[in-house]
């Protein structure tokens, strides 16, 4: 397809999809979890929004980290400045 860099540039999108993509399902799992509760507890609103938050915390904190890790492994810091 051209370019030497094709396959490099394939694998980092392909990484950064991953990275993205997992919490972004994970947050659709757990908002779809929450809604269908809230439809058979509604008069339980703020005790379903609050077990959802610690799983939403944890859940932000591994993505964090994941976008930590990948630009921490890919940064070159032998060039200074």
């Amino acid at each position: 397809m051209g370019g030497s860099l094709f396959g490099a540039a394939v694998t980092l999108i392909t990484i950064l999809v991953v990275i993205v993509g997992l919490p972004c399902v994970a947050v659709a799992w757990l908002g779809s979890k929450m809604i269908n509760r809230l439809g058979y507890y509604p008069s339980r609103t703020p005790a379903v929004q609050t077990s959802i938050f610690l799983q939403l915390l944890v859940i932000e904190i591994f993505s964090f980290t994941l976008l930590f890790l990948f630009y921490h492994i890919f940064v070159d810091y032998s060039k200074g400045g």
